[in-house]
C-alpha cells in the first residue's frame, strides 16, 4: 500500500509577504492567509540551496518557485562570471541545455492535440532522411527508447531526441526557433534570447525569470489541455508494459506518494546547469539555474531518478512533504550521529531520507570524500535493506571498501536480470568485477557494451565504448600486450577526446616504452 503524503497544504502564495525582502519577481503581493505557515519553509530552502552551492563550489545560482500560475518567490545569489563580481541574477542568460527537451515535449504534445503529429507514426514518415531504423516512432524519440532493442529500455539519447526538431520543422514548414517562439516563448511572455546552438534537445538560452514564466503558463493551461498535461506527468511504458522513467519529453516518477515531472540540463562544466521540478497535483514547481553543471552531474540524473538530487529533494521535502509551519529541515549531512538524527526525524515524520542519503553520498564522491560516501551508503543499506538502486550500484564502483564492492556486485546481478542491456549497469558491474579480480566475468560485461545493438554514435555512446576498451586493455596487458594495444588503438582511433583519450595514450606509451604497466583501477579513471 502506498503511503500518501497529503497535508492539505494551503496555497504557497501565503509565503509571499514574508519574503518580499528577497529578490522577488513581479506580482509579489501580500496574501490574506497568514505568511508564517510558509516562511520557515522558504527560509530553510534558501539556506539549503546556499549550503549546496558552497559544498559544490557553484559560483552563481538562482531559483523561482511557481504555484498555480504565479511566480511566488525567486532569488539569485553568487556571481555570474567569476572572477568578475557581477551578481548572478534572475535575468542572467545561459543555455538551459537539455531542459530544452521539456519545451520540445510541450510543442510535440500541442501538435498531437491538433492532429498534426501522430505519436506512433514512424519518425521517417515525416522526414525520410533521418538516420534511424524504419520502426522508430515519434513516441520512441520522445521516450528515449529509440536505441538498443527499440521500445524496450530507456537509453538517454540526446542526438536521437534532437531529430524531433526536424520532424517539427517538416510539419510546420518553419524553423525550430520560430516554432518555439510562436508556441512557447511569446505565449508565456518570455524574453527571447539569441540561441545559436538551438536544437530540439538542447541549446535554448533563457533566464530564471523566463523559465518561471514558462512554468506559470503551464499551470494556467495556456500551452496544453489538462489531458495533455496529464500525459506529460504520466510515465510511459515499454513494449513489455514495464514503466519507464520518462513520459513524453519529460521525466516522470512517483516520489514517496507524490507525482513528479521534471527535467534537467547539463551543459559544459563551467557554463550552466538547470533543474526543473513540477508537482502536477499541487501545481507547484521550481526552476533552479546555475553557472555550473553540478546541479545534475554528481547525481547521475541522466539515469532517470530525480530523488538523488539534493536540490530536488530539498524542494519536495520542504514544500510537499512538510506540514504548514513545520518544515522538515534535514540534519547536517556529516552529523556525527546521523543515524540517531534520522531515527528521530523518521519517527516524527513519514518522510524517508533514503534517497537523500544516496544523493549526499554522491556529493561526497564528487568532492573526493570517499570515507563519507562509504559511511552514508552503509547507513542506507542498514536502514533500508530491501532497496536495490541503480545509482547506488554506480557509486559502489567508486568505493574503496571491498565489502561494499561485493554488495554492489550482488545488486548489479539483480539489476541486470531486469535490465540486461542497460549500459550504465553493465559498465558499473564490469568495473566492480574487475576490481575484485573476477576478470573473465568483467570482460563479458564490457564486451556486451561493445556489442549493444542500434546505438547512435553520439558522445555518450563513444564514451561507453572507450571506457570498455580501456578496461579490456587493462585486463589484457599483464598477459597479452598486443590485445591491450589493439583496444587502446580503438580509443585513439575514435572521436573520444579529453582525459579518456589522454589516459589511453599514456597507457599505450607505457606498454611501448616501459613494459607492461600495473593494472589501473577503473575504466573511467
Amino acid at each position: 500500500m502506498k503511503i500518501s503524503f497529503r497535508y492539505g497544504v494551503p496555497s504557497t502564495a501565503a509565503l509571499v509577504s514574508a519574503v518580499c525582502a528577497c529578490i522577488v519577481l513581479a506580482n509579489c503581493t501580500d496574501s490574506s492567509r497568514p505568511a508564517s505557515g510558509w516562511q520557515a519553509s522558504v527560509a530553510a530552502f534558501d539556506q539549503e540551496l546556499q549550503d549546496l552551492q558552497g559544498a559544490l563550489a557553484i559560483p552563481g545560482l538562482a531559483y523561482a518557485i511557481v504555484e498555480r500560475g504565479q511566480v511566488v518567490h525567486a532569488r539569485g545569489f553568487g556571481t555570474a562570471h567569476p572572477p568578475d563580481t557581477t551578481s548572478f541574477s534572475l535575468d542572467t542568460p545561459l543555455r538551459i541545455a537539455s531542459v530544452t527537451k521539456a519545451l520540445t515535449g510541450v510543442v510535440a504534445m500541442q501538435m498531437v492535440e491538433s492532429g498534426r503529429l501522430i505519436l506512433d507514426a514512424p519518425a521517417r514518415s515525416y522526414v525520410q532522411a533521418l538516420a534511424l531504423p524504419e520502426s522508430v516512432t515519434v513516441r520512441h524519440l520522445l521516450t528515449h527508447t529509440a536505441e538498443g532493442q527499440i521500445g524496450t529500455e530507456y537509453v538517454y539519447g540526446t542526438n536521437r531526441y534532437a531529430m524531433l526538431g526536424q520532424v517539427i520543422e517538416a510539419i510546420t514548414d518553419s524553423s525550430l526557433h520560430d516554432v518555439l517562439s510562436a508556441h512557447i516563448v511569446r505565449p508565456a511572455g518570455m524574453h527571447g534570447h539569441e540561441s545559436p546552438h538551438l536544437g530540439a534537445h538542447a541549446g535554448l538560452v533563457s533566464t530564471t525569470r523566463d523559465m518561471g514564466a514558462f512554468l506559470a503558463t503551464i499551470d494556467r493551461g495556456m500551452l496544453l489541455s489538462e489531458k495533455g498535461l496529464t500525459q506529460l506527468a504520466t510515465p510511459s511504458r515499454s513494449i513489455h508494459d514495464t514503466p519507464l522513467p520518462v513520459s513524453l519529453g519529460w521525466f516522470a516518477q512517483t516520489v514517496q506518494g507524490e507525482r513528479v515531472m521534471w527535467s534537467f540540463g547539463q551543459d559544459d562544466p563551467e557554463h550552466s546547469g538547470a533543474l526543473l521540478v513540477r508537482l502536477p497535483d499541487r501545481q507547484l514547481s521550481v526552476f533552479i539555474f546555475a553557472n555550473s553543471n553540478v546541479l545534475s552531474d554528481p547525481f547521475r540524473l541522466l539515469m532517470g531518478d530525480v530523488t538523488k538530487s539534493p536540490f530536488a529533494m530539498a524542494f519536495l521535502r520542504l514544500f510537499a512533504f512538510s506540514a504548514p509551519g513545520a518544515p522538515i529541515v534535514r540534519p547536517a549531512r556529516n552529523h556525527v550521529a546521523l543515524a540517531a538524527a534520522l531515527d528521530s526525524m523518521e519517527t516524527a515524520h513519514r518522510y524517508r531520507f533514503r534517497d537523500e542519503l544516496i544523493g549526499w553520498a554522491m556529493m561526497d564522491l564528487w568532492t573526493e570524500q570517499v570515507p563519507g560516501a562509504e559511511a552514508k551508503l552503509m547507513l542506507v543499506r542498514s536502514r533500508y535493506p530491501h532497496a536495490v538502486d541503480p545509482v547506488m550500484h554506480f557509486a559502489s564502483a567508486m568505493l574503496s571498501d571491498t565489502a561494499q564492492r561485493d554488495l554492489g556486485i550482488r545488486d548489479g546481478a539483480q539489476l541486470l536480470i531486469q535490465h540486461p542491456l542497460n549500459r550504465w549497469m553493465l559498465l558499473s558491474q564490469g568495473e566492480l568485477l574487475q576490481s575484485r579480480g573476477r576478470m573473465s566475468e568483467a570482460k563479458a560485461h564490457f564486451e556486451r557494451i561493445l556489442a549493444l545493438p542500434n546505438q547512435h554514435p553520439d558522445f555518450l555512446s563513444r564514451l561507453f565504448k572507450a571506457w570498455s576498451w580501456m578496461a579490456l586493455a587493462q585486463m589484457s596487458a599483464p598477459t597479452d600486450t598486443e590485445a591491450a594495444r589493439r583496444y587502446l588503438g580503438e580509443i585513439l582511433g575514435s572521436a573520444v577526446t579529453g582525459e579518456t583519450r589522454a589516459g589511453a595514450q599514456r597507457m599505450l606509451d607505457s606498454l611501448t616504452h616501459a613494459g607492461t604497466p600495473s593494472r589501473l583501477h577503473g575504466a573511467r579513471h
